[in-house]
């Protein structure tokens, strides 16, 4: 059995409500070629932005992606939302009421396909103490942790408003999966040639990693679980320097948190690198034991190929192969399939 805990997806039921207009110009559906486009207008740090993410049909069609999963040798997938589906920046009434719905629509899928699918649950971060409420009774429904954004629509994930979460997540032993949203830069340096994919989505994920390093999150819930997409970001290849930094620089110690190199091997990070040198870097830089099995299912910068042709997987034992296929999530997750 393969598990894939990396996989997006856009309930049917919140894409009627879009095309609905329920949620008036802050959420959007715009026709193109090949795909129709999911629009989302927002206000970073008092700046207006306006998110355009493609919206294949295989994000909320059930039968495209069981089509998919079939050719990627995957035997199940543990759903996310998309992750502009945050919505860190909506109001925030709005943004409870949306990721409670969007948590029952997760549900009722893996109810309708329970060979097939898990799920993560939606939390609205920007108001904490309703975000751990909301994944108690997710958790209690179902729901095997969370997904959250990078940052909280421009605030680092070490601000300590959101220890609420990080103790809920601790108290229910869940994982909480972190996905690059809202990245820096998108508007400015970053707006050509698609930078804000290439180099943003993995700068925001290290951004989110140093914070919940140097912030102290770790020394404050020391049995909580992070799970770093796209192998982490830059986190793997940077760690030299920041434990060198740590050693010549003051700003790192202000949390009293200890050096770096006590906390790499605490997340967890998934396979999505696209280069088997890279790949065999990250594995035995991190331990086998951290690297989970992801495609960031549907989209063209995910891993759709077959699953045992990850580029650099061939290069370890067939033990450590399916450690890192399966083995690692069943435990990560506590998945008895």
């Amino acid at each position: 059995m393969i598990i894939d805990p990396h996989a997006h997806i856009s309930p049917e039921s919140f894409i009627d409500d879009v095309r609905k207009k329920r949620f008036g110009k802050s959420v959007t559906i715009r026709k193109g070629k090949p795909w129709e486009f999911l629009v989302t207008r927002t206000k970073i740090l008092g700046k207006e932005r306006v998110h355009v993410n493609p919206l294949p049909k295989e994000t909320y069609d059930v039968s495209l992606r069981l089509k998919g999963m079939k050719k990627q040798n995957v035997d199940m997938q543990i759903l996310s939302v998309v992750p502009p589906m945050t919505y860190y920046a909506l109001d925030k009434g709005l943004n409870k009421e949306l990721s409670a719905s969007l948590n029952e629509s997760l549900l009722k899928i893996v109810d309708e396909n329970p060979d097939k699918f898990r799920c993560m649950a939606q939390i609205p971060l920007q108001d904490p103490k309703a975000a751990a409420k909301e994944l108690e009774r997710a958790v209690k429904k179902g729901h095997l942790g969370c997904q959250i954004g990078s940052n909280v629509a421009g605030t680092n994930l070490d601000d300590k408003k959101l220890d609420p979460v990080w103790r809920m997540a601790q108290k229910l032993d869940v994982p909480i999966f972190i996905h690059p949203t809202d990245v820096m830069g998108v508007n400015d340096r970053l707006k050509d040639y698609y930078l804000r994919n290439f180099i943003g989505n993995p700068l925001d994920t290290t951004i989110a990693a140093a914070c919940l390093i140097f912030g102290g999150v770790f020394d404050r819930f020391p049995k909580v679980k992070f799970l770093l997409s796209h192998v982490g970001g830059f986190t793997p290849w940077i760690r030299g320097r920041w434990q060198h930094g740590y050693g010549e620089r003051q700003e790192p110690k202000v949390n009293k948190a200890k050096a770096p190199e006590n906390y790499f091997k605490k997340f967890y990070y998934d396979t999505i690198i696209h280069n088997a040198d890279s790949f065999e870097f990250a594995v035995k830089s991190l331990g086998v034991n951290r690297i989970l099995y992801g495609t960031d299912y549907p989209f063209d910068m995910g891993n759709l190929s077959r699953a045992e042709k990850i580029p650099g997987l061939s290069r370890f034992s067939k033990k450590d192969q399916q450690k890192m296929l399966v083995g690692n999530v069943k435990k990560l997750y506590k998945l008895k399939v």
